[in-house]
C-alpha cells in the first residue's frame, strides 16, 4: 500500500454535494482544488498513484462528483489516461459500487475546456 497515497472522501464530508461555493461548503469544485488537484500532483511528482475512498460516505450529490472529478479533465489537471492510471476507487462493493461507476463514467465523458 506503500505505492498508494490515501484519500479517504470522507475525511471532506459524509454529505459532500454542489458544483461550487454557491452550492455549500462541501461542493466538488472545493474538493477538487483543495484535495485532488494537490494529491495529483504529488503522485505525478512521486511515482505513486492514488487510493480515493469513499466509504464512510452517505450520500453524494450527482453535481459535487461531476465537478469533482470530470472538473480533473475540464480544468486541465490531469488527463483521462492519467486518471485511469494514476486513481483507485475503493471499496468497489456493492453498496459503493454505483458511485464509483458513476466517477468512472463522468471523468470518461468530461471534454477539456478550451
Amino acid at each position: 500500500m506503500d505505492d498508494y497515497i490515501m484519500i479517504k472522501l470522507s475525511d471532506f464530508s459524509k454529505f459532500p454535494s454542489g458544483r461550487d461555493d454557491n452550492d455549500g461548503d462541501f461542493n466538488g469544485e472545493k474538493y477538487r482544488d483543495s484535495i485532488l488537484a494537490p494529491q495529483i500532483k504529488a503522485a505525478k511528482a512521486s511515482g505513486k498513484k492514488i487510493e480515493i475512498s469513499i466509504e464512510g460516505v452517505l450520500n453524494f450529490g450527482s453535481s459535487f462528483l461531476e465537478e469533482a472529478f470530470g472538473g480533473l479533465v475540464r480544468k486541465g489537471i490531469a488527463s483521462k489516461d492519467d486518471l485511469k492510471n494514476l486513481l483507485r476507487i475503493t471499496p468497489n462493493n456493492d453498496k459503493y459500487a454505483r458511485y464509483r461507476s458513476v466517477i468512472l463514467k463522468h471523468i470518461e465523458e468530461a471534454k477539456a475546456d478550451t
